[in-house]
């Protein structure tokens, strides 16, 4: 029993001392321009490019050992892209078939859980990996929006149809979507990058990250479209499905981190 004592006195005295080499919490405050889009679920849903989007929050890592850490902490993340889709819905009493050419703007608090490894320090410099999941909740969603009206429904005592329009194209600059967003949204999370010691616990971080998200950023419906793009119709009514395109966002994260 006395021999069973000393041995678990032993090894816990070997886990404080471990404990005590390494600094435990970490906080880095850090900013993140990246490049945003978003990857239609739908073959009726054309991706019309990226944009350039800038975020900014707050890392927090808790570490185990020198080489292990859990990370967490509080981003704003902004995502975004450009989409090109069909929508029907009557405008001043009229049904109408029109193009929407949409540049989102989405603005998410996020909060990511994520196992990070870390190298032991090669002369300044400490290399590191994470990997995890990242959920979020939208607060600001805005879009720029080009109108092209195509098709108009016409209806006589002979026959009812739809016929090609002449309005005009309209610009909605700013517009407030948040009807159009999902609140909630989750995503895999993948980054690397170094830390470059300056003194004592302080370091400049740097690394790349990934955030691939995989629940549907959008809400609303669709005109389905065939493979020349004509829009399909089912009893005289354009043919719906639901919206669906993943939001995606790879980022240059820079920070101190302390």
């Amino acid at each position: 029993m006395k021999k069973i004592t000393l041995f678990t006195i032993a090894i816990l005295s070997t886990l404080f001392s471990v404990a005590q080499d390494f600094q435990k919490f970490k906080i880095a405050p850090r900013v993140s321009p990246g490049i945003a889009w978003l990857k239609p679920d739908s073959k009726y849903i054309t991706n019309e490019g990226n944009v350039f989007r800038l975020g900014f929050g707050l890392s927090f890592d808790r570490q185990f050992t020198e080489n292990y850490a859990i990370g967490t902490g509080l981003e704003i993340t902004r995502f975004g892209g450009e989409l090109t889709y069909k929508e029907t819905g009557r405008v001043n009493g009229q049904d109408l078939v029109w193009q929407k050419t949409r540049t989102y703007d989405l603005r998410y608090v996020e909060i990511p859980l994520s196992l990070k490894l870390r190298t032991n320090e090669i002369g300044y410099i400490t290399y590191w990996g994470q990997f995890g999941l990242i959920a979020g909740f939208n607060i600001r969603s805005k879009a720029d929006d080009i109108i092209d009206y195509e098709l108009a429904k016409f209806s006589n005592d002979v026959s009812t149809g739809w016929i090609k329009t002449d309005l005009p194209s309209i610009e909605r600059p700013d517009e407030d979507i948040k009807d159009d967003i999902q609140m909630f949204r989750v995503g895999l999370l993948i980054g690397a990058g170094i830390e470059y010691s300056l003194s004592g616990n302080t370091a400049i971080v740097a690394g790349v990250t990934y955030n691939n998200g995989f629940t549907n950023t959008l809400r609303g419906d669709h005109v389905q479209t065939d493979d020349a793009d004509e829009v399909v119709f089912e009893n005289q009514k354009p043919k719906t499905v639901k919206l669906k395109a993943l939001s995606n966002l790879l980022s240059l994260n820079v920070g101190i981190k302390f």
